[in-house]
């Protein structure tokens, strides 16, 4: 049988192809999962097929990192099924066959397939796979092959089952990686780590180019397509998916684990909400213009490029073609609970100016209007009905911008946050409190610093009891504070008053948590990822901080390390 009508076979079974259902539909039998099944190939049936499974020995690795120059990578694992990415640098009608084993040898092949290369989709290959054949709970390795040349070797661990009892969950997680600032050392340590699944809170990419915040940088981004310094279009996007995805450490992490990914406002512009982006406009565009064909391509560049269970529907609004929140349940241990904090947002409340406006502001009256939302009232209701219904022991929330309030005196940090939609958050952990909901933990990027503390409703009441517990991450390789100061910069990431005073940003924790006592543990001069350790008695977190991002290979220490015990809403230094 010759390749072509092979493939016409594939296409009459229901075949191939990027696209996934637009909505996470993993709860539904195997057989009826996707609108366009993935093919799997028993393999004692290849037959005369064998030979598009078939490796060219002598293909040298320059060979493979020209095929696959983003590697391969999974995410949204599920108990039966794994989401599969790689880009083929082909320009042909060659299928891409696949295979997953059990062992890394590939002698105990499990699954195995063919794809199409999507021209459309930037030659992307995006497989929701989901069989029998994969275990609950297992470690699994996979592998592309186009015209005898062999990817890399990936793996990934499916998920338990729902009703599952298993001792021990361990989750990385990191947030905003900005190629244009310093190396990815924090990858390259997680990617060494002995963990079951990584989560991605946003700032996966920055849009800028050689900005003035990325000047005298390790390391540079070529120029965009467009010649331009943000992105113009669909195209200068994906330059910058595929240039942060040729980076060796993010690589190595995405083989060694699936990852959960969510987007922050990077993956657009700087603060967006909607389909506007206040900050490094260029041309006719201002901070207050809708730019919808900008952000169309943004969604559509995110969906290509992330291994995500997430469809991008060109046909409809930039505001419903493509949804990222959704939800994954490890067993009876825990669920997450991933949500968008950008697309159905509403703008900043007291303007758009960067002083005085969204940092380092008194506020003002907009800012506790009742009306205001971040998550938009679907996803809210979905989010709080998702939270109380969980049957989990602990119920966690990737959240992507910072929860607790963040005052010095009376000045708010930056109203980007949830500092300027208090009264949506009051309202969110007020009725997960009423619900009785227990072990509730809030998993937050964005601000490029380490930091731990309590959930509260009315940060107002100094005795008002908390109702869950914050750990957010500190960044990869963005500026933090101490970057900011050390270089005399004066950037939104991270805007403290102090910061102009020329204090060293280790000096800054107390008076943080002296004007913050809801924040029990601040630091913002160091780079790094966290670690979760969790079981039935507690939940453990380590922040692990590397020496440098000025230069590759760094080592890296632990920077701190809380434990929440479970039934109990106090954090304690381990």
């Amino acid at each position: 049988m010759d390749r072509r009508r092979f493939l016409s076979m594939l296409s009459a079974a229901g075949a191939v192809g990027w696209s996934l259902t637009a909505h996470g539909s993993w709860a539904r039998s195997l057989d009826g999962m996707f609108a366009q099944r993935v093919p799997f190939i028993d393999t004692a049936a290849v037959g005369a097929q064998h030979d598009l499974f078939e490796i060219d020995q002598a293909a040298t690795e320059s060979e493979q990192a020209t095929r696959y120059p983003q590697s391969v990578a999974s995410g949204d694992p599920r108990p039966q099924g794994v989401v599969l990415w790689t880009r083929v640098a082909a320009d042909d009608s060659a299928p891409v066959v696949w295979q997953v084993a059990r062992d890394a040898g590939f002698t105990d092949v499990v699954l195995a397939g063919a794809a199409h290369i999507d021209a459309e989709a930037d030659h992307t290959v995006k497989l929701a796979i989901a069989h029998p054949a994969l275990r609950e709970f297992s470690t699994y390795y996979y592998r592309f092959i186009h015209r005898g040349v062999a990817s890399r070797t990936g793996r990934f661990k499916t998920l338990p089952g729902p009703d599952q009892d298993i001792e021990r969950l361990r989750l990385g997680y990191i947030t905003c990686q900005d190629y244009g600032f310093g190396y990815y050392n924090a990858l390259a340590r997680l990617a060494e780590e002995d963990v079951d699944y990584v989560v991605h809170l946003g700032d996966y990419i920055y849009e800028t180019v050689d900005a003035g915040f990325q000047e005298g940088s390790s390391r540079q981004l070529a120029p965009l397509p467009s010649g331009q310094t943000v992105p113009a279009d669909l195209e200068d996007y994906r330059h910058l998916y595929r240039s942060y995805r040729a980076d060796a450490d993010l690589q190595r992490l995405h083989e060694r684990f699936a990852m959960i990914v969510i987007w922050d406002d990077h993956e657009f512009g700087n603060d967006c909400h909607g389909a506007i982006h206040p900050d490094h406009n260029t041309g006719d565009t201002t901070a207050t213009t809708p730019q919808p064909a900008l952000r169309q391509a943004a969604n559509q560049a995110w969906s290509e490029h992330i291994p995500a269970d997430t469809a991008f529907n060109a046909n409809a609004a930039w505001d419903a073609s493509l949804q990222i929140y959704r939800r994954f349940t490890f067993g009876r241990l825990a669920e997450l609970i991933a949500t968008d904090e950008r697309l159905y947002r509403d703008g900043p409340p007291c303007g758009t100016d960067t002083a005085g406006e969204r940092y380092a502001t008194l506020g003002c009256a907009a800012r506790t209007d009742a009306s205001r939302t971040m998550l938009g009232a679907t996803q809210r209701n979905w989010f709080i009905d998702a939270v109380t219904a969980s049957p989990a022991r602990w119920k966690l929330w990737a959240n992507e911008v910072m929860l607790m309030q963040l005052k010095v005196g009376p000045v708010f940090a930056n109203l980007d946050q949830w500092d300027g939609y208090p009264t949506e958050r009051a309202h969110i952990l007020s009725t997960l409190r009423d619900a009785g909901v227990t072990n509730f933990v809030a998993l937050t990027g964005d601000l490029h610093t380490f930091t731990a503390g309590y959930l509260k409703t009315d940060y107002n009441d100094l005795f008002e009891r908390p109702m869950g517990v914050e750990f957010m991450v500190g960044s990869v390789s963005s500026a933090n504070l101490e970057d900011q100061i050390r270089s005399g910069l004066n950037l939104p990431s991270a805007p403290m008053p102090a910061e102009r005073l020329g204090l060293p940003a280790n000096k800054l924790a107390p008076a943080v948590r002296l004007a913050n006592p809801h924040i029990h543990y601040w630091n913002s001069a160091a780079h790094g990822y966290g670690v979760l350790d969790i079981d039935d008695t507690a939940m453990t977190c380590r922040y692990m901080a590397v020496d440098t991002i000025a230069a590759p290979d760094s080592g890296v220490r632990e920077l701190k390390t809380l434990r929440v015990n479970n039934g109990q809403v106090w954090l304690h230094d381990v």
